[in-house]
């Protein structure tokens, strides 16, 4: 009887910490393979989302509280910071995710030990242009160059602390299309996307070294979700941090 007792407080316990339901936002285009998928009307599938149902129910719910949404990446940012959903799924940290959710925390600064994907960004050009070039630090090309760019609020950061000339894509996809139809001279787009495009569109491309932006993934919640459930959300980051990196083989462990 006494172990009964305390597997029903363990049980009450974890309820408790569980929200009732899960409102999880992922974009609405493909970044394979942790999305998969073009049709933006489907449920989205992918190692992301196999990271986050499995953190989910190590955090101490269950999968059936999940609704899993897709949305333009500006869109689910709004409706996070009105908390209308309670995780953006996948995102870059930086101050503006932290003025409308909430990251992992060491001290001031967002915890790279709570990172669950390594990923980076990088310079495209067409792969016959011989007018464009950058070392790390400063980027050369005509004098009209216009960096293509999608609405990643730490990517239009950069091109702006650069002084860089923006030209804003309505998405990833879209700037990446401006680039290959000759309509953008550069783009600054994610390697990891970059590494599944067709041999078409690789060979018609070439990558600058190095990258302009690496960083980890995070998953953001609301202000809410971490006001009402802070255990909860604690323990999906430390999930979700452990799952990615085991998926990716990486050593570097997660911080308890």
């Amino acid at each position: 009887m006494l172990s009964a007792a305390f597997g029903l407080l363990f049980l009450a316990q974890a309820q408790a910490r569980c929200p009732a339901q899960l409102r999880i936002g992922f974009l609405d285009y493909e970044l394979a393979p942790l999305l998969l998928g073009r049709d933006k009307s489907q449920p989205p599938q992918g190692k992301l989302v196999d990271w986050v149902r499995q953190a989910v129910v190590r955090a101490g719910c269950t999968s059936s509280r999940l609704e899993l949404l897709r949305f333009p990446i500006i869109r689910g940012r709004e409706l996070l910071s009105r908390n209308e959903i309670d995780i953006w799924a996948v995102a870059f940290p930086g101050a503006d995710l932290l003025a409308i959710g909430a990251l992992p925390m060491d001290g001031e600064a967002v915890d790279p030990q709570l990172g669950f994907y390594s990923a980076s960004y990088s310079l495209y050009i067409d792969s016959r242009d011989t007018t464009v070039s950058w070392n790390g630090s400063k980027l050369s090309g005509p004098d009209d160059l216009r960096v293509g760019v999608a609405p990643v609020p730490a990517l239009r950061a950069l091109v702006a602390e650069r002084n860089w000339t923006p030209e804003n894509g309505m998405d990833t996809q879209n700037v990446l299309n401006k680039l290959v139809s000759g309509r953008s001279t550069v783009a600054i787009l994610p390697d990891l996307i970059m590494s599944t495009q067709t041999p078409e569109v690789l060979e018609r491309l070439r990558r600058l070294t190095p990258p302009v932006l690496t960083s980890w993934y995070y998953s953001v919640a609301s202000k809410d979700l971490l006001r009402r459930h802070p255990a909860f959300i604690k323990n999906y980051w430390l999930e979700m941090c452990r799952a990615g990196r085991a998926d990716q083989q990486i050593k570097a462990p997660c911080r308890e």
